[in-house]
Parts: structure tokens; sequence; C-alpha cells
């Protein structure tokens, strides 16, 4: 092995075949010992973090571990932006570009495969939004690459004579600017890849995509780039449904006998197998796929993501050919072949695995592991089938392979392959659900074997499982989970302090102490992530949410100084995570990105700054492209929130329709409160211009706002509900607010919960009230809701003989019998009489002795009484002047003004 002290003209060559055979771990430690090199020369050491990210997109475009991946693109875009940051003429600058152009489109694949496994349909369009946003970030970056490239081109012009260096430096720009414009072109299908079949935005990708290898082909059709851009051009027409001349090119291009295409044909031969397959020639499908598998049978060749897909069009078309008529004999031949192709498929992350599962268990249902058979199983033949469980999802079977599988291993020599059974049977408890099982192994690992290498990722499932446990078993010890939880956590930190493992730790430990109210604890943690962490960024949003959570703890105390103080480094801190997100990379569509904003915009908004908040949110808001899900009802609470503080009220509205609409389950009864005092102070604001057609209409739109939140199953509560059916009352809106009464009146009544809590008969005396006032005004057209609340109003009387509300419900329900022509007004008016005098020796007076006495006089006015009835007022004007409160004073003076 050459080592960083030998000839350094050869560490770069060596670097290239350690990527070439895929042994990139080895590839990085070989990097990391030249770093160490004193004499290393300063030429090769410059461009060590461009090859460190180079490394790492290569290893990340293969490895099937999605976690892993992802930390592997983060790291790589660092090591570019570095690198150009650090060396901006440098002549690997411009592959820097094209390298980070890659970087985005392994992003892009990695959400397709997020898409894919995920089960969750939000999640899932979520994830493929974020790669078509990914592919379109690695179009415009190839283009930039390209045109830098071309540029730098052309200051090669003219003769250079033999032997000149600058003549192999001009051959490596035009090698970089031909697999820059191919790539560009090769992303333009990838994005149309992201749209549904036959939409005109997967069309027009798909255009583009063929122009552009059109051009290709046309120039350099001798060269690489040219026949592998005539590949795809055929990708293209097969794509739109052109199978017949796609698959003429696909032939072409395989009677090519040159050698140096082997990894061209590789390709070019999956893609005439699918193409032959949409032709619906099964059977000459089945053979090429069989005939691919035989040349290209080495191992990389098969694991490749063109191998995978060859197996997969294997069972894919012998299952095609599966009928009636197909022999027993020939069936169960048949189903072997199948089931031997798609179980190497699903052992891989890949675009293919969850089609390969389907056909799995199509034909090998999952059957019982019987403990003779497993007893027979040698330890790698456990663990294989243990492997194939795993991919379709037999987490049952899996924990009884692993369990055999540990059985077969001598703890005393072969700890290794124990611990490795052990942690797999961890991770299979979890996905199980037996998340106590999962924490007991994963913690013996974690703490017995610190030194062992899945002791780190161990610790990781230890802590998810104990947090599922928590969230998940919540009658049973949740406070012992969440101290168990801390426990391990502290370990981990203190064990792996420069892992991700160590992080998450951290990062557990933050959010454990910030929902405690124990906020210098949660700072210390968050602010303990390692700078160098791929969740830095997440721990930084975090850390400005806790200086945030602590503001607000220290305002209620009435420690304004401080508050502000924590307000500010809270602002500092979510603008600067919210800065680094993007210059990640992330777009507006990345649900990280979308919580940081929000959790900005709140700080600003909630600090007199609705303004700004609206400025930030706005561009992010226009460009989501899904309207559902947890992200995008984040996006607009906040928005919700800016516009209430801004007092914008039909944006407010607009963006209430929109966050109800959005599925998103969580509370928000706080912030439709505040949505109703804006709409209520609105009416206000018409009502004191006078402005009637403005009145009406916002009204109408209050009405609608408690309407679809009275209909809303999600974050629902009491107070919430019965406000919606109050404010609806306000509107004399009846039927609604009936509806809305009724369902809050059943949900109290059914929860035994809600029946045991303090004050609770007084709540259901509340509902009952309003719900007899709903029927009440409905009564004046509809007799029967007028007996009803009759039948009502006597009910609750008799149940709670000493409270006010009951009879001051009745006197509102004489009146409406008076109105109705059902009642009398001289027995409305003896009733407010008796009210306001039983209230008459209460000090200091309540409202309601004042109100009572305006309805008799109000009464009296209806018996055309009037004199007596402005001797009623003014008496008790003149008595207190005041009459309980301004608003009561003015209804008083209406009623008066009215009568002269």
């Amino acid at each position: 092995m050459v080592r960083a002290d030998e000839d350094p003209r050869t560490a770069l060559r060596f670097l290239q075949e350690l990527r070439d055979h895929g042994l990139h771990d080895l590839a990085i430690e070989f990097i990391d010992e030249l770093r160490a090199d004193p004499g290393l020369p300063a030429d090769l050491k410059v461009v060590l973090d461009y090859q460190e990210g180079r490394t790492e997109i290569d290893e990340a475009a293969k490895t099937g571990d999605l976690v892993h991946r992802r930390e592997l693109l983060e790291q790589a875009r660092t090591k570019l932006e570095s690198f150009v940051k650090a060396q901006p003429n440098h002549p690997l600058a411009r592959e820097a570009m094209v390298q980070g152009a890659r970087m985005l489109v392994e992003r892009g694949h990695l959400a397709l495969l997020l898409a894919d496994d995920s089960q969750d349909p939000a999640q899932k369009t979520l994830r493929q939004t974020e790669a078509r946003a990914s592919f379109a970030q690695a179009r415009a970056a190839f283009a930039r690459a390209v045109e830098q490239l071309e540029l730098s081109h052309k200051s090669f012009s003219g003769f250079i004579a033999k032997g000149d260096p600058r003549l192999d430096e001009r051959t490596k720009v035009y090698s970089s600017l031909l697999d820059a414009r191919l790539q560009q072109a090769v992303t333009d299908y990838e994005l149309a890849q992201t749209y549904p079949a036959g939409s005109s935005e997967r069309g027009n990708h798909l255009d583009e995509a063929l122009k552009q290898f059109g051009a290709l082909y046309k120039d350099y059709r001798t060269q690489m780039a040219g026949l592998t851009a005539q590949m795809w051009q055929a990708k293209c027409y097969e794509e739109q449904g052109k199978i017949g001349e796609a698959i003429g090119i696909y032939k072409s291009l395989l009677d090519q006998p040159d050698p140096r295409l082997r990894p061209l044909q590789r390709f070019v031969g999956y893609f005439h197998i699918v193409a032959l397959a949409k032709r619906k020639d099964y059977a000459l499908a089945a053979d090429e796929a069989a005939r691919w598998l035989e040349k290209y049978s080495r191992r990389e060749e098969l694991r490749s993501q063109e191998g995978l897909g060859v197996l997969l069009e294997l069972a894919r078309n012998i299952d095609a050919q599966m009928g009636q008529a197909t022999s027993k004999a020939d069936r169960q031949q048949a189903s072997k072949r199948i089931v031997d192709a798609v179980s190497q498929v699903v052992r891989y992350t890949s675009p293919y695995k969850n089609d390969a599962l389907a056909l799995l268990k199509k034909y090998k249902p999952t059957a019982a592991a019987r403990a003779e058979e497993l007893a027979r199983l040698s330890y790698d033949d456990a663990m294989g089938q243990a492997d194939e469980s795993i991919a379709s999802r037999d987490w049952e079977r899996a924990i009884a392979l692993y369990k055999a599988a540990e059985r077969q291993a001598d703890p005393r020599r072969e700890i290794d392959k124990t611990n490795r059974a052990r942690y797999n049977m961890s991770f299979c408890y979890y996905m199980n659900k037996q998340f106590y099982e999962a924490n007991v192994l994963a913690e013996h690992l974690a703490r017995r074997y610190p030194q062992g290498g899945l002791s780190p990722k161990a610790a990781e499932i230890g802590m998810q499982a104990l947090a599922e446990a928590y969230n998940t078993y919540t009658e049973v010890d949740r406070a012992g989970d969440l101290e168990r939880l801390i426990d391990l956590a502290k370990y981990a930190a203190a064990t792996w302090p420069d892992r991700e493992q160590g992080d998450d730790a951290h990062i557990n430990l933050g959010m454990i102490y910030q929902g405690r109210g124990q906020y210098d604890q949660a700072i210390a943690e968050f602010a303990a992530v390692r700078d160098r962490s791929p969740k830095k960024i997440e721990a930084q949003t975090r850390l400005g949410a806790a200086h945030w959570a602590k503001s607000r703890m220290l305002d209620r105390r009435g420690d304004k100084e401080k508050a502000a103080a924590e307000s500010l480094a809270a602002i500092d801190l979510l603008e600067k995570s919210l800065k680094a997100r993007r210059a990640a990379g992330a777009g507006p569509t990345d649900a990280g990105l979308i919580g940081n904003a929000a959790d900005l915009a709140v700080v600003l908004t909630e600090t007199g700054k609705p303004a700004d908040a609206l400025k930030l949110l706005d561009p992010i808001s226009k460009v989501q492209t899904t309207r559902t899900g947890a992200s995008y009802a984040r996006l607009m609470e906040a928005t919700l929130l800016a516009q209430i503080n801004s007092g914008q009220v039909e944006p407010a509205i607009v963006s209430m329709k929109a966050l109800e609409q959005s599925g998103a389950t969580t509370g928000r009864a706080q912030l439709y409160f505040k949505l109703g005092k804006l709409l209520e102070r609105e009416l206000d604001r018409l009502r004191d211009k006078r402005d009637s057609t403005g009145l009406k209409k916002t009204q109408q739109a209050y009405r609608s706002f408690l309407t679809a939140l009275s209909e809303s199953q999600s974050g629902q509560t009491y107070e919430s509900l019965q406000w919606a059916g109050e404010s609806l009352l306000a509107l004399d809106a009846g039927p609604e607010a009936e509806k809305v009464l009724r369902r809050v009146l059943g949900d109290a009544i059914g929860n035994p919960a809600f029946l045991n809590q303090s004050g609770a008969k007084e709540r259901i005396l509340r509902t009952k009230l309003k719900l007899a006032h709903a029927l009440r005004i409905q009564g004046i057209s509809d007799r029967k809701k007028l007996d009803e609340a009759a039948s009502m109003v006597e009910e609750l009387l008799s149940q709670y003989p000493r409270y006010i509300e009951p009879r001051f419900e009745k006197g509102m329900l004489l009146e409406s019998q008076a109105q109705a022509g059902q009642g009398e007004w001289s027995a409305a008016l003896g009733h407010w009489q008796d009210l306001a005098q039983r209230m008459s020796r209460t000090r200091p007076r309540p409202l309601s002795y004042f109100d009572a006495w305006y309805h008799a006089a109000y009464a009296l006015h209806h018996q055309n009484e009037n004199t007596k009835a402005r001797q009623t007022l003014n008496g008790i004007m003149r008595l207190n002047p005041g009459v309980g409160s301004p608003e009561m004073k003015s209804k008083y003076e209406q009623l008066l003004n009215s009568m002269k």
C-alpha cells in the first residue's frame, strides 16, 4: 500500500484505484494519512478536500444505508464547498462544481428511495417534492458548470504543440465539459421521473432531455459521451411510447464490439430488457435477463442498480408468462427462479425493492420457522435467512432466526458474531414494536461492549426504543421510561462524544429537558453538539427554540429584561441555522427549512415584528406544491399567527382554511382564539364605521370560520369547541351553534376523564345553557325548538337550584315565548323583577343584576308601559351611574333613546 511519506505523485492515482474498487473507507483513511504528512507537497495538500468530497459522493451512490448516505452527502457538500472557497481559481474548482451537482443528484435519489420506503402518503409526497427540488437544483448546478467549463475550454483555443502541459489540461477540461453536458441532460430525465406519467411536466422535461441527448450524439457520436447520450435518447423514446425506435438503438449499441463499452452496454442491456417487457415480449425479455446475469456476473455488477433491475425484470417476465395452462412442475420451477431472483433484490435498498418484495410475498408466503429447522441452520445460514426476512418485513421470523444464529456462535471466541446477531435482533424487536425487548438487547451491547463497532448504533436503537415506549405505553411507568432514556443518553454522550450517536444523545437530552421546562439544561445539551456534526444545524435550530421557550418563561415571571435578551439570542440562532440550511442546499420545500423558518417567524411575530415574519414566510409559502402534512401545517400556523398580529383579516381566513385542509393533527385552539378575536375586532370596527357591506361580508367570513373550526377533527378541546359555539351564538347562527354545542356536550358527557376534572359540573351547565340559547333563538320560527329549550331550562333549574345562570336563561326564554305569541310579557316582567330583587342583596352587585333590570324595562316597553320602563332604567342609573360596565350603560342608553 502506498504511504503518505512515499512518492506523492502516486498518491492520487492510488486514491482513484481505491475508489474504483469500492474501497471508500480505505480511501478516506489514505486521505487522512496524507493530511497528517508534514512533507506533503502544497499542490497535493490543497486538493484533499476535493478528493474527500468526491470519495464520499461515490460511496453515497453505492451504499444501501440511507442514513449513512444522507451523512455522506452532507459531508461531501461541506468538503467541496470548503475546497471551492479556499481555491476558487484552482483547475479542479470547475470539477468541484460538477461534483457538487452530482451530490444534488444523489440527494434526489435518496429522497426518492425514502419516498418508496414511506407508508405515509403525505411523507411520500413530501419526499417526492424534495427529490424534484434536488434534481432542479442539480440541473442548474450542471448548467453553471457547463458555462464555466466552456469558458475555460475556449481559453485553450488555437494550436497547442505536443508535449505542452496545456494540452493535457485542455483534454481534461474538454472531458469534464462533455460529462457535465451529459449529466445536465440526464438530470432533466431524472426530473421528468418525479412527475406522474402522462403529465405535461413529465413530457416537457423528457422533450428537453431528448433535445440535449440528440445534440450530444450528433456532435460526438464516436466518443463515449455521444454513445451514452444515444442510450439515453433511446430511453426517452421508450418513455414516450416509441418502443420500436428505442429497441433499435439499444440493439445497435449492444452490437458494438469494443470491449471499452462493457460498462455502457451493461446499462443498455438492462434498458433493452425493460423495453422488451413493455412490448410484452416476456419470454424474450426473460431470456435476455438470464443472458445479462450470466455475462455480468461479478459481485459488484450484480449488486449495481442495473443488476438489481435485471433480477427484478427476470422475475417479472417469468411471472407474466405464468398462466392456468402452466403445468405444476413448470410452475414450481418458475416460482423457484422468481424467489431466487427477488430474494437478492430485497436485500438492498434500491428503487426496485418494493416491487421485488411484492413478488416475494406472492411466491413465498410467510411461514413460521419451526424449532427443529432453526436448530439445523449454521450461523451464516441463519443470518442470511434472517436478512431475507428483514427485507420482507417478517420481523417475527427474523427474530427467531437471529436467536438461532446467536446460539450457533461461541461468545467466548466469536463475540463479534454473537453481538452482530444481537444487534440485528434488537433492530427487529424495535421494528416489531417490542420496544422494551429492543432496549434491553441494545443497551446490553452499548454498555457491555462500548468499544464494539456496533455499540454506538445499538445505543441509538436503545434510545429510540425507550422514546417510542414512552409515547406508546401511556398507562404504565412513563416516568421510569423517561428516566431510563435520560440515563442511556447521558451514557452515550459521554462514551461517544465524537460520534453522531453522541450528538443524538445530546439532542434527546435537550428535548427532554425542554419538555420539562429545564431550559438551561436544554440549552447546554443542544450547544454541546459538535460543530462538524451532520446534526449541527438541527441542534442549532433546537437551541434557538430553547432560548425562546426560556424567554417566555422569564416574561411570565415579570423579568422583562432577561426575557428580551433570550429572545434576541433565539432570533440570532434561528437566523444562523436558517442561513446554514440554505447554504447546505436545502430548498424551500425542505421540511427542516420550513420548520426552522416557522420557528423564527413565531419569535419575530411575538416580539412585535409580524411584518418581518411574513416577509420571511411568504416566498416559502408560494412555492409549496404539497399542501398537506405536518410541515405545511407548521408553515401555515406561523403565517396565520403573523397575519393575526398584523391585523390582516382576509389573508388570515385564507391561511386558516389552508391549515384545516392540511390534514395535520396538531392542536391549535389558542391560535384560533386569536383569529376569532381579530375577527371580532374587525366586526366592531366595521360597526363603528357603519360599513354595512363590509360588516355583512366579515360576519359571513367569521361564520364560515367558526363552522370550519367546529367541524375540524384536529386538536379540538372542550374550550375551543365551546368558544366556537358561543361565537356562533353571538352571530345569531342558531342551527350551527346548536350542532357544535351538541357535539361539545356529547364529548364531555362521554369522557370519564373530563367528568373527573375540577369544574366539570359547571362546564356542562354552561354548555347546556348555551344549547338552550341556540334552541331558543330558533324558536321564533320553529315552535319545537322553543319547546325543547323550555324543557332543558326546567331541567337545569331543578338540577342547579342555587345558580343564577339557569334563572337568567329562564327569563330570556319567557321573552322569546312572548315574542313568538306563546307567552305573555307580564310573565317575563315578573321573572326579571324577582331575579333582580334576589341579586340586590349581593355586594358588589354583579353585572347580571343590572342586566336583569334592563330586561325588566325591556318587558315593560313591550307592554307599552314606556314611562315605567324609563323610570326603572333612570332609577338604576341614578343609584349606580356605571351600571356595571360601559357596555351595559350603552344598552341602557340605547333602550332609553328608543322610547323617546
